[in-house]
């Protein structure tokens, strides 16, 4: 009996009950809204939870992360914005495990209209979260000309959309040069801002042109609106046309842009409405007087800083202004009695503020014609000037408007004309710097150089060989050295050369337009900074050129770079910088238009030839040399190297120019024939 009692105390222990972990989904799905759902587990064991959630911003939890046994796991999402994504989750234990595969589908798009749109600002900036894409047509043309647009707005980048009901502007990561007028297009705004800008319209900051789809064309109906409804606010960025309304004789006889500035021109409703039409001083129509009839304007309807405005969109929308203006009592006013003109032949039209018959004459008619001779209401006159045959005096003239009506108490009206001196492109006289080219006289072609004042004296900043038909400098010849290059700042002092007349130089207040040439500085802006008016000077257009932006901002910042660490290791370091228009391959010119639409030649080959002068050197009286040139294209380099240089020769039998005439004939030979780039610190 004992020895069975110790067989059965010390049999084989129970075998333990296997582990179980299940759960009842293996695939969770969710919608784009922030959710969550329940998973149920079944359970004998102990349990953890590890998650891997897709992406780099963890977009979803899970409660709780371990337990006993049966329980519930609570799945949460964030909101989807993007694209569909999957996250995946271990449950497991020691022996087990089981995976819920969790995917969130990405948010449908929200297709709304402009009002819809609008109706997200609620008085300060906010950024668009959902998937809203935006349908809508381009009613603006602020393309540049080389595009087919007006060039009529502050920047290219701006683009107005509107639909039937309201409008709205886009202002982009890059300039426009995609989408026009009438373009119907499908604009992504998820991530953008909506802000007013200036107290003035509602525009999306910022938009990447990618986010812009064009998806078919429509032809713009202009909103009939009365002048009233303008001044509401209601119609900001549409396209809308306002009947009976004319500009403000005031503003009678102006053009659109005035002194080169963007310009506001003041027009009157029949009801006493007022509001403006606002032009960009680069607009292609900026010289066009503005009409004097009353009548029906179209246009886009904006606000800028609280004032109501009109901005054109086609050269039509002014077509409608030829009625005769509207007065409550009988008029005959000239609201301008003085007007200055060039010295160069011209015309322009004046109008008065009439609602009466009257003749008009000249007190000079051989040279400041008048047509017509007689008219009524505002209709315009157009005086026709000759050019003004002195170089140093001016002359005037007087036109006369008069009225036999007696209902009008002042019945003559003077516009005093005066001419200025036809200004005349005189070259300077050559001096015997040792920068310069040999220079010889040449049809349409002026040698023009600049002084500047140095610690009180009176020095030489630069001079340059200028081409009158092709709008640029041949080559710009200049001295180098620590005291003018200075330590300033960059004016971008864009402007024209007071020394040439404007009508050959190019106009570029800003890039060339429709093009990706850079305003390429011959004499770069770094080379000056020693006082502001010398670096303005670096910003005259008859120093810039149409260069590859790649090279400008490269390699061949890249050169001047090098060029100004040479200038500190020597006395003078003397410059010729210059850009060649044909090749002796090819004869042709390329041209590209300035900002009012002129053509001006582009560069085929730029080219510098640096002379520097070291008063410790015995070798060649302390003179030695190097040159290069580069076509008008990118490059992959980002500075020169030992291989680009060249002796002075070479550059000169590629441009014809005799350069740096004026060294001593003893040396100028040896100095001309060698290169040497290891001296220059080239290897």
């Amino acid at each position: 009996m004992l020895l069975a009692f110790f067989f059965t105390a010390c049999g084989e222990e129970p075998v333990p009950e296997p582990q179980s972990l299940s759960v009842n989904k293996t695939q969770v799905t969710f919608d784009a809204a922030a959710g969550e759902q329940a998973v149920q587990i079944s359970a004998n064991c102990n349990w953890v939870v590890s998650e891997d959630w897709e992406g780099s911003v963890k977009w979803g939890t899970v409660t709780p992360q371990s337990g006993q046994g049966n329980g519930t796991l609570t799945i949460s999402v964030q909101a989807n914005s993007g694209a569909d994504r999957t996250g995946v989750i271990k449950i497991f234990s020691a022996e087990k495990e089981v995976r819920i595969t969790v995917t969130q589908k990405e948010q449908e798009a929200l297709i709304r209209n402009v009002s819809q749109v609008r109706a997200l600002y609620k008085g300060s900036d906010i950024t668009i979260t959902d998937k809203v894409v935006l349908r809508a047509t381009v009613i603006s043309n602020y393309m540049h000309t080389d595009n087919g647009g007006l060039n009529n707005y502050t920047s290219m980048k701006a683009i107005v959309v509107s639909d039937a009901e309201a409008g709205i502007q886009l202002f982009c990561a890059e300039n426009n040069v995609d989408f026009k007028q009438g373009d119907k297009v499908e604009i992504q705004l998820m991530g953008q801002t909506l802000s007013v800008y200036n107290n003035g319209p509602l525009q999306v900051n910022g938009i990447p042109m990618a986010n812009i789809k064009k998806v078919g064309t429509e032809t713009l109906t202009a909103k009939e609106i009365s002048a009233a409804q303008l001044l509401t606010g209601d119609y900001e960025s549409m396209y809308v046309a306002i009947p009976s309304v004319q500009v403000t004789d005031e503003d009678l006889n102006k053009t659109f842009v005035v002194a080169s500035a963007h310009t506001s021109i003041e027009m009157i409703a029949e009801t006493r409405e007022t509001f403006d039409i606002f032009s960009s001083r680069y607009a292609s129509f900026k010289d066009v007087t503005v009409p004097s009839g009353s009548g029906m304007l179209k246009g886009i309807a904006s606000v800028y800083d609280g004032r109501y405005q009109i901005s054109i969109a086609q050269v039509s929308d002014w077509e409608g202004l030829t009625g005769e203006r509207f007065y409550t009592a009988p008029t005959f006013t000239l609201n301008t009695t003085e007007k200055e003109v060039s010295g160069e032949a011209g015309q322009f039209t004046v109008s008065i503020a009439a609602n009466v018959a009257w003749t008009v004459s000249s007190t000079d008619p051989d040279n400041f014609a008048v047509s017509p001779s007689s008219g009524s209401g505002s209709t315009p006159v157009a005086v026709t000037y000759t050019q003004n045959p002195s170089l140093s005096e001016p002359r005037s003239a007087d036109i006369v408007f008069a009225t036999t009506d007696a209902s009008v108490s002042l019945q003559t009206l003077t516009l005093h004309i005066t001419q200025s001196p036809f200004e005349a492109l005189v070259s300077d006289p050559v001096r015997t710097w040792m920068e310069l080219p040999d220079v010889h006289e040449k049809e349409h072609f002026a040698y023009i150089s600049h002084m500047t004042t140095l610690k009180g004296k009176s020095v030489r900043n630069y001079a340059f060989w200028y081409d009158t038909q092709n709008r640029l400098a041949h080559w710009v010849a200049y001295p180098l050295y620590q005291d003018i290059m200075g330590s300033g700042s960059r004016t971008d002092a864009w402007d024209y050369n007071p020394k040439v007349p404007k009508r050959y130089q190019p106009s570029l207040l800003y890039s060339f337009g429709g093009s990706t040439y850079d305003r390429g500085h011959q004499l770069p802006s770094a080379d000056r900074l020693y006082s502001y008016d010398v670096n303005a000077s670096t910003f005259y257009f008859t120093n810039l050129t149409a260069q590859n932006a790649s090279l400008n901002q490269n390699l061949w910042a890249g050169l001047e770079m090098k060029v100004r660490g040479w200038a500190q290791t020597c006395d003078t370091l003397y410059v010729v910088t210059g850009a060649m228009i044909r090749t002796p391959e090819d004869q042709t010119i390329e041209f590209v238009n300035d900002n009012d639409g002129n053509q001006v030649a582009v560069p085929r080959i730029y080219y510098k030839v640096l002379l520097k002068y070291k008063s410790d050197q015995t070798e060649n009286g302390g003179y030695s040399a190097i040159g290069f040139w580069y076509e008008n294209r990118s490059y992959s380099a980002e500075y020169p190297v030992a291989g680009d240089a060249k002796t002075i020769r070479e550059v000169e039998a590629l441009t014809g120019y005799d350069f740096f005439r004026n060294l001593p004939e003893e040396i100028a030979a040896a100095v001309e024939t060698a290169c040497t780039p290891k001296d220059w610190g080239m290897n």
